[in-house]
């Protein structure tokens, strides 16, 4: 079948537009194959590279101009950015995200003619773009589809291959139900066999509990107001909240304080921590709390977004902190600025608090190694797999903490929580999140939300937790062995020695 040009981009449009809503918090999966589908149809109605480059493109914008309409609510809410150029701004980022999909349309077409199997070039570069988007210019490593496959059989393959892997399927699937030239009986025979091998390997259990009985843990959500966070005269009421509810939860073994919930320096305010970290060391009782973190350097001074533990096995008065850990991945224009000699000083977005952080010299380890190994990371890192995989590797259970607030009631606070679903399935730990206004939750080693906390109101969620020890085999091969199949796929149908085991070539 073959569209018009204003069809055809149109169809595009639709269809990454309902690729999100394939993810949390709509969640209809189904979405995610269709998705695929109505692409790969409306691909087929290109007759040049350059058009094809261009449906490309319109599939991304409506991918990200839904998935990440979140980035006008923080620009219009929080830093007193004017609609119209809070919209030009959303639609300037999504647009060159918009440019991955472009891109990989444009390879698509330019060499299907001479793969020998189209559908496995489509498939292999989905994901080796999707690999390059999380990495390039430090990545932006959101609403991959395969997170999709957390309501499906296909997210046992997660602990083996990973986010990219459970794409990789996902979009094989589409494929396989339009795309594919092979008989029907076949095709669903194969697509029968994947779906079913991930529901048995999604009953293995990879890791092993590591102590006797599970730990008590709570979470606190301070739900405080982004305006008044770094207020010098809204410091003493913030933290009577939390000590407060600190005092009357040290029965829990773990208590999780957000993202810079002490804000300001620790340095500053740790001889205050004192009195809470005796007493806590008293009731066997571990806190956690983000903070900031300042080193100097000659006159200059370092700062660091950072995570702090004190109380339980503190070895002295003065030694309050047990672990600290300093953030790895900063969020461009809200951590640090890019090209900041030319925007510093634009518009109140450039200038946000908090705004000119640091990334560590050195690789961060565990945030603490007893009584439980906890790896940590801070909101936007719990996107990178292979960061969480190579510290979870040691740890039997991962904290994670965010300020969720910057996009108020829209799709990012229950993306984000699906992220962290994501990295407790694929290194079969379980995930204790806490953030400032929701979504805080425990989740288990298999992904399941175990206790959620209500949304923008203070809240404190206790839980039991089972922390687990042992490896997947994502945390050794992390994203290698998806990068060489998907290049592999890409790449092996250029070699006319192959061409023969294809029969039946794929639609055109």
């Amino acid at each position: 079948m073959i569209l018009t040009r204003k069809t055809n981009l149109a169809l595009s449009t639709f269809s990454g537009a309902l690729a999100p809503l394939a993810l949390a918090p709509v969640s209809l999966w189904p979405l995610a194959p269709l998705s695929i589908i109505l692409f790969w149809l409306s691909l087929q109605s290109c007759t040049s590279t350059r058009q094809a480059s261009l449906t490309g493109f319109a599939y991304g914008l409506g991918y990200f101009g839904v998935g990440v309409s979140w980035v006008f609510v923080s620009m219009v809410d929080h830093s007193n950015t004017h609609w119209a150029l809070a919209g030009l701004l959303t639609l300037l980022f999504c647009a060159g995200l918009g440019l991955f999909y472009g891109l990989f349309a444009g390879l698509f077409h330019g060499f299907k003619n001479r793969h020998c199997c189209p559908s496995l070039l489509f498939l292999g570069l989905w994901v080796s773009l999707d690999l390059i988007r999380g990495w390039l210019l430090t990545g932006f490593p959101w609403l991959y589809l395969g997170y999709a496959g957390i309501e499906t059989s296909l997210v046992g393959y997660a602990p083996l291959i990973g986010i990219h892997g459970v794409t990789l399927l996902l979009v094989a699937s589409g494929l396989l139900v339009y795309g594919v030239s092979i008989r029907k009986p076949y095709r669903l025979l194969l697509l029968a066999a994947i779906w079913l091998a991930g529901f048995g390997l999604n009953l293995i259990h990879w890791t092993q509990p590591s102590t006797p009985t599970a730990i008590k843990v709570t979470l606190l959500q301070g739900n405080i107001a982004l305006q008044d966070k770094w207020l010098p005269q809204h410091l003493t009421p913030t933290l009577n909240y939390y000590l407060g509810q600190t005092y009357q939860h040290l029965d829990s073994d773990l208590i999780v304080w957000p993202e810079t919930a002490i804000a300001t320096y620790w340095d500053y305010i740790q001889p205050a921590m004192q009195a809470i970290t005796h007493t806590a060391n008293a009731q066997n009782s571990q806190i956690i709390s983000g903070t900031v973190m300042r080193e100097s350097q000659n006159q200059a001074a370092d700062y660091y977004n950072a995570l702090v533990v004190f109380g339980q096995n503190s070895e002295s008065a003065d030694a309050l902190s047990q672990g600290y850990y300093h953030k790895q991945r900063l969020v461009p224009f809200g951590e640090y600025i890019p090209l900041e000699q030319w925007f510093r000083g634009l518009i109140d977005f450039f200038d946000l608090p908090m705004s000119a952080f640091k990334i560590p010299s050195q690789e961060q380890g565990l945030l603490t190694h007893s009584p439980v190994p906890i790896a940590g990371n801070i909101c936007y890192e719990i996107a990178y797999p292979q960061l969480v995989a190579k510290q979870a590797a040691a740890a039997q259970m991962i904290v994670t903490v965010s300020n969720d607030t910057w996009f108020e009631h829209s799709l990012a606070p229950w993306q984000h929580l699906q992220i962290a679903q994501m990295r407790a399935i694929e290194n079969a730990k379980p995930v204790a999140r806490t953030t400032n206004s929701g979504v805080s939750a425990l989740i288990d080693s298999k992904g399941r939300i175990t206790a959620l906390a209500p949304m923008y109101q203070p809240a404190q969620l206790t839980g039991l937790v089972e922390p687990k020890q042992g490896t997947t085999p994502y945390n050794w091969g992390l994203n290698w062995p998806v990068t060489l199949l998907s290049l592999g796929l890409a790449l092996f149908g250029f070699c006319r020695n192959f061409t023969g085991l294809f029969p039946h070539r794929l639609k055109s």
